[in-house]
């Protein structure tokens, strides 16, 4: 963006020393001065509004960040909680999503990013139970009219049966959740 402080119309050497000065060249600095005031607050403040911020979270509403290298990062955890009826699992609540199960249940993915934009959550899976006598059954669904595609070796029923080990499962889609994708990972212990 090009600034619009105008440091051209300022005269530097009025007023002349040692002469009397016409008080319309005071006048016209201070109009100037005045002007690139404003025009100053102005830039500032577009600036603060949309630029990137190192004290406070930034939403960047979908713009494009090329060339970049990342170097320390990562993603937050979404701990949903304990459920124990149907619940959705929104792909704008992040990548990576925590859930305990109390109850057999659906699990809904939704929220996916637009079509021709790669989106993925990652979610960690236990269950409420000690023992390997009731287990909870976990099915999936997707916002209509989009279906799941599940990989070899997907459990048909997922069932969950230990409090400590948790299962972790891959989802992800590019076309909007139209198709969405989903990788069994495996039960870890």
């Amino acid at each position: 963006m090009a600034s619009n402080i105008n440091t051209t119309d300022i005269d530097a050497e009025y007023p002349v020393a040692g002469q009397d000065n016409d008080s319309q060249g005071f006048r016209d600095n201070f109009s100037t001065i005045k002007d690139n005031f404003i025009a100053s607050k102005q830039e500032i403040e577009a600036l603060q509004d949309t630029t990137a911020k190192l004290d406070s979270d930034n939403d960047f509403n979908g713009t494009v960040i090329r060339d970049v290298s990342f170097e320390n990062t990562t993603d937050e955890v979404n701990n949903i909680g304990t459920v124990d009826s149907q619940n959705d699992i929104n792909f704008t609540n992040g990548h990576y999503q925590t859930i305990t199960v109390e109850d057999d249940l659906t699990l809904r993915l939704a929220l996916w990013p637009d079509a021709g934009k790669y989106g993925k959550i990652r979610i960690v899976l236990r269950s409420d139970v000690a023992s390997e006598s009731s287990p909870r059954t976990v099915t999936w669904a997707t916002e209509a009219p989009g279906v799941i595609k599940y990989g070899e070796g997907f459990p048909d029923p997922l069932q969950l049966s230990s409090n400590t080990d948790p299962v972790i499962i891959d989802f992800w889609t590019d076309d909007g959740g139209q198709s969405v994708y989903a990788h069994y990972l495996g039960q870890f212990s």
